[in-house]
């Protein structure tokens, strides 16, 4: 934020003030300085550089003399006041796995060969290519924030392995198999909703419209490491916030366990306590592997409901507004293309390509499911002789057919 924007004027004293974020005290707690009541907009901006430089003199300038690993910390040292508990402890987790490495390093001196050999190491060691791009993103942006340097680094490639899904008959078996469990609402709500495991656990019994037959998601839970504590954070994105329509059957089952114990959550653990999202995921996989389907976690729920949608001829906006995400993000992540609709899209465009306008003009009202006896006679018309059109020029003939 540059000075002029951190400075803003009262609409109604006409006054100028301003706001600056301090860091924090040696217990962890979050400082600010905020002055007000400046005649004018150059009064208040040099009262905001002088407590600015004040401010940086704690903390030392990075240099390229200094090591990867103080580089680093530094870097996520200053961004705690911005940043979610959570994604401060994911970006130490994530730099201090290249700390072994070339933490050692000075900044000055740390090549991209070095980078890339740690990649290897680390991806032989065990860790994903997923993680390892995470990381390489990561620390390419400390260098350019830092030092203003750019490592050169070839990101690891993409997995070769994909995330399993669940087919249909597969969710049915698992729904089928935790009808008497006692969280079978709970299970219920996510096979048919999709949610995710923090929204599950987030919803509260003033989310629930029994009348208008609706759920809205206003909340989810996290689980913040290292203390493994929860804590309550609005949904991931702004999309998330969202009004579900539930079917009558998941209606009744959610509303008698929201009336159920004496608790202002919807599911709760058996002390009576809100369910938590790492409890919610090892159960789920205990009852996969029961019920003899793959423990893939809740998350792939989704995964299996944007596809099904989509093959069902749902729009892509309408599909992501129920799973609370960005249309883009939906398409890129979560849409798998089954085999059926693989075999019909081949079939279909070559019946559109290759038919006569007439015959391909009724092709367009046939329904998805066509029949495989049909495709053969459909290839065998193909093979039919272009007829004369008006005004064309027929090959071979000398003249038009139309002065």
């Amino acid at each position: 934020m540059s000075d002029t924007d951190a400075i803003v004027q009262d609409p109604v004293t006409g006054l100028f003030e301003f706001r600056l974020e301090m860091g924090r005290d040696h217990g962890g707690s979050r400082m600010q300085a905020r002055r007000s009541g400046f005649a004018t907009a150059k009064a208040a901006k040099s009262e905001y550089g002088r407590l600015y430089r004040q401010r940086d003199a704690l903390h030392p300038r990075p240099r390229l003399s200094d090591s990867v690993q103080n580089i680093c910390e530094g870097w996520v040292l200053a961004r705690e006041q911005e940043l979610e508990p959570n994604t401060v402890y994911g970006y130490r987790w994530l730099l201090g796995l290249i700390y072994p490495y070339v933490g050692g390093v000075r900044a000055s001196r740390l090549s991209a060969r070095m980078v890339e050999r740690a990649y290897r190491e680390l991806e032989g060691s065990g860790y994903s290519r997923t993680t390892l791009r995470t990381l390489n993103l990561v620390l390419a942006k400390v260098f350019a924030e830092q030092v203003g340097r750019n490592l050169g680094t070839r990101k690891p490639r993409e997995s070769d392995d994909e995330r399993p899904v669940w087919s249909l008959a597969e969710a049915r078996r698992f729904g089928d198999y935790v009808a008497g469990d006692r969280l079978y609402p709970m299970w219920r709500l996510l096979l048919v909703s999709g949610l995710r495991r923090g929204e599950l656990c987030g919803l509260r019994c003033g989310d629930l419209e029994p009348v208008q037959g609706t759920l809205t998601v206003r909340r989810q839970l996290v689980v913040e490491d290292p203390g493994s504590r929860l804590r309550v954070k609005p949904p991931k994105s702004h999309n998330g916030v969202r009004t579900l329509v539930l079917d009558p059957v998941t209606l009744d089952l959610v509303t008698a366990a929201a009336a159920g114990p004496a608790s202002r959550y919807v599911f709760t653990g058996r002390t009576g306590r809100p369910m938590r999202p790492d409890n919610l995921t090892d159960r789920f996989n205990q009852l996969a592997v029961a019920a003899e389907v793959g423990p893939i976690g809740p998350h792939q729920i989704r995964h299996l409901i944007a596809s099904s949608l989509l093959d069902a001829g749902y729009g892509v906006h309408e599909v992501a507004e129920r799973l609370g995400h960005d249309p883009a993000t939906l398409m890129r992540y979560y849409t798998r293309v089954n085999s059926t609709r693989r075999l019909q899209a081949t079939d279909r465009i070559a019946e559109l390509m290759t038919l006569p306008e007439r015959q391909a003009g009724s092709l367009r009202n046939w329904p998805d499911e066509t029949s495989p006896a049909v495709v053969p006679e459909v290839r065998k018309a193909c093979q039919v002789t272009p007829t004369r059109r008006p005004g064309k020029r027929v090959p071979g003939s000398k003249r038009s057919l139309t002065r």
